[in-house]
């Protein structure tokens, strides 16, 4: 039976991909994004900062096709500068998107959810070993994890499955459209913007919508996922370097690289 889809951030990058092949395998896609421009049968305009906009379009989703089966939160942004500088706003902006709009999607989405659906947390790289100047970001992705394994633990008796996936850099206009905060003193200096720029580089190394998004589809169809992925293998190597060295010696090194 083909699938009812939801995704957050659908109209770009790794969310228009997943989009595509679902649609490919001939799911039914639905994509919200915060602008869509003109409306269409299967494209909603929802801020998932909004909580008012993400319970009109699930439930819109929801009346028409009596169920969801696979939702994929993609929506998101990074953040970047000093976290002694960051104002608060940006920074409640942070988790407003990243993780507040993940939770909220999910809490509208899961009573119309059956057994053998799937959710798919879209986290990040960062949220398993962090970098300086990113720390808000990593913080509201690395929240997503733990909550993905808490809804996980929740849902088991009703089959609903419970994936974070963590996909390192990609080339997508996520670069583009972060939020940079330069703002410096003399403790920082020109760090920051070093750190930042130095981040933000070999944006052509970096792996493909196509790629991640395949990877992202073919793990939602696991009939039995696990509850977390690392997309790319330097990921995972780092991942696991930080499971088995102390960690001072990671952050050690970390901030060697990022932040001198």
């Amino acid at each position: 039976m083909n699938k009812i889809v939801v995704i957050t951030g659908g109209t770009s990058g790794i969310g228009k991909e997943m989009a595509n092949l679902y649609e490919k395998d001939g799911d039914k896609v639905y994509a919200l994004a915060k602008d869509v421009g003109e409306e269409t049968e299967t494209t909603f305009e929802c801020n998932v900062c909004d909580e008012e906009q993400i319970k009109r379009c699930i439930e819109k989703i929801a009346k028409k096709e009596k169920r969801i089966d696979v939702v994929v939160n993609c929506a998101g942004y990074g953040l970047a500068g000093a976290l002694e500088l960051t104002k608060l706003e940006d920074a409640k902006r942070q988790f407003d998107t990243n993780f507040f709009g993940t939770f909220l999607v999910n809490k509208y989405a899961i009573p119309h959810m059956q057994k053998n659906s799937v959710i798919v947390n879209i986290s990040s790289a960062c949220a398993l070993f962090p970098l300086p100047y990113r720390g808000l970001y990593s913080a509201s992705k690395s929240a997503v994890n733990l909550y993905s394994e808490s809804l996980a633990m929740e849902l088991a008796d009703a089959q609903i499955k419970v994936v974070s996936i963590c996909p390192g850099d990609t080339k997508t206009n996520f670069v583009k459209n972060r939020i940079k905060v330069f703002e410096t003193n003399e403790r920082y200096g020109d760090r920051i913007q070093k750190s930042i720029n130095k981040v933000d580089g070999n944006q052509e190394k970096r792996m493909t919508p196509e790629y991640v998004a395949k990877k992202i589809v073919k793990i939602s169809k696991k009939k039995n996922p696990k509850t977390m992925y690392i997309i790319g293998a330097k990921y995972k190597f780092l991942y696991f370097l930080n499971r088995i060295m102390p960690k001072r010696v990671m952050l050690h090194f970390t901030s060697k690289m990022f932040n001198k």
